[in-house]
């Protein structure tokens, strides 16, 4: 290379909840596409990737001084182009409360709100400066939701912060599209993960009997799920405002 030429810095994809079986999949999949990814979850495993084209970072994305600090370590990776926010989930909890409102206690309500609304919101609202850096480039924002946003079916608290993302992806579509920036929801149906099998480890066939009601007669995996996120950063450039719903059919076919 010649003294006179300059590289383009590398695109780069910030996903939340990197350690994950949805993230890490999400993560794995980006990096194949030949992106630098910067992975931000609390779990240290999330640190666990070698490559040269990623770096895992441990942070509560609720400390939003931690999260800050995180998203500055990073900036000069390169320029950021989309933002995958995946961290979320319901809590322990709140399996117990699907059938009863009673039981569900108002400090459980905000901390599911906290984990799954106010997160994704804040790292929006940290990471957008360093994505209006690159005003020439196609980027987007995607949050995930969830099929309980959108159905009768579902854990209050869980689902109310889901269907808030939904509210506040339709309320920035306008502001960030002026700006050439995408901003889309992800709602996966059911997904079989670790995680999910010890939330609900206390339903007998629970799995199973969600499956035989999907259309396509299987579960999502963490890999359909990361491939729409890669889809909607990299070929559905002229798709904003959308939710997309990633459930096999278990919303058509219930019962």
């Amino acid at each position: 290379m010649r003294a006179s030429e300059t590289v383009d810095p590398p695109a780069v994809v910030l996903v939340t909840g990197a350690a994950g079986a949805i993230g890490s999949a999400t993560v794995r999949l980006f990096l194949d596409a030949g992106f630098d990814v910067v992975g931000l979850d609390r779990d240290p495993a999330v640190a666990s990737v070698a490559t040269r084209s990623y770096t895992g970072i441990c942070v509560d994305l609720q400390d939003e001084a931690a999260l800050a600090s995180a998203v500055d370590t990073v900036r000069s990776r390169g320029r950021l182009s989309h933002i995958i926010a995946v961290a979320g989930g319901a809590l322990p909890a709140e399996p117990g409360t699907q059938d009863d409102p009673a039981t569900l206690d108002s400090q459980l309500f905000r901390s599911s709100i906290d984990a799954n609304l106010t997160t994704q919101f804040l790292t929006l609202h940290t990471a957008l400066p360093w994505l209006r850096c690159n005003p020439n480039v196609d980027r987007s924002v995607t949050f995930t939701s969830s099929f309980n946003a959108l159905t009768g079916c579902g854990m209050p608290a869980y689902s109310a912060a889901k269907a808030g993302l939904i509210g506040m992806m339709h309320a920035l579509t306008g502001p960030l599209g002026a700006e050439g920036i995408r901003t889309n929801v992800v709602a996966p149906g059911t997904v079989r993960t670790p995680r999910t099998q010890r939330l609900w480890a206390h339903v007998p066939a629970h799995f199973e009997r969600l499956e035989a009601t999907t259309a396509l007669g299987r579960l999502a995996t963490p890999e359909d799920v990361g491939r729409t996120f890669l889809a909607i950063a990299t070929m559905l450039t002229h798709v904003t405002g959308q939710v997309i719903v990633v459930d096999g059919g278990q919303m058509v076919k219930r019962g």
